[in-house]
C-alpha cells in the first residue's frame, strides 16, 4: 500500500512540477508578447549626446531648466538628432517616442521630427517619414511623437520599426536655444 501511496505521490508531484513550469511559460509567452512600457534613447545625465553631424547645430550638456529627476538636458541651437543609433533598440513595441523640452525666447517653433529605419540609413533619398511638431516657449512637457504605422510615402513602404536608426530634429526657421530632455520610447494605452 506504502508503494502505491508513494507512487500516486510522485506522479501528483510530477504532474505538480509540468503545470507549473508550463503555467511559468505561458506567463513569459504573455510577459513577452505585451506591449514594452518604456525605454530610453537618450539619456544626458550619463552622457548621451545627439550625432547628427556637421553644421548641423550646436551642441553642449547643461544642468539648466531640469524638470523631474533630471540629472541633465541637451542644451541646442540649429538642427540636431541621431544619425546611426548607438543602441540596437526594437521600436515595434512602442507607440510614442517622447521628450521634453524648454524653448527659450518668446515665439514657438514649429518644426520636423525625421525617422528613418536601417534602409533610410543606407539610402536617404527621401526615404523616411517626417512628422511635425511645434514647440512652446518656456517648458514643453512630454511631447509625443507618434511612432505607430510609420510609412513612406516617397519610397512607398513602412518602416521597419525593429531596426530604427535615426531621428533628427529640424524646421525651416533655425530651431532657437533649446534644452531637450531624455528621448524615450513608450507604450501608451489610447
Amino acid at each position: 500500500m506504502k508503494k502505491i501511496l508513494l507512487g500516486m505521490a510522485a506522479v501528483l508531484l510530477a504532474c505538480g512540477v509540468v503545470l507549473a513550469a508550463d503555467d511559468a511559460a505561458k506567463k513569459e509567452d504573455a510577459k513577452g508578447s505585451d506591449k514594452a512600457k518604456k525605454i530610453v534613447l537618450l539619456n544626458f545625465g550619463k552622457g548621451d549626446q545627439f550625432n547628427a553631424g556637421d553644421g548641423m547645430g550646436s551642441q553642449s550638456l547643461s544642468e539648466e531648466h531640469l524638470v523631474g529627476k533630471e540629472k541633465m538636458r541637451m542644451k541646442v541651437t540649429g538642427n540636431v538628432g541621431i544619425n546611426g543609433l548607438t543602441k540596437n533598440v526594437d521600436w515595434s513595441k512602442f507607440n510614442y517616442l517622447v521628450f521634453n523640452a524648454f524653448l527659450t525666447g518668446d515665439k514657438p517653433w514649429s518644426g520636423m521630427m525625421l525617422l528613418g529605419d536601417k534602409q533610410s540609413y543606407a539610402k536617404w533619398g527621401r526615404n523616411y517619414v517626417e512628422t511635425s511638431f511645434s514647440l512652446k516657449p518656456g517648458e514643453n512637457k512630454e511631447v509625443h511623437i507618434g511612432i505607430e504605422g510609420l510609412y513612406s510615402s516617397y519610397a512607398s513602404r513602412a518602416l521597419d520599426m525593429t531596426n530604427m536608426q535615426c531621428f533628427i530634429v529640424y524646421g525651416e526657421q533655425k530651431l532657437p536655444e533649446t534644452y531637450f530632455g531624455n528621448f524615450y520610447l513608450v507604450y501608451e494605452e489610447e
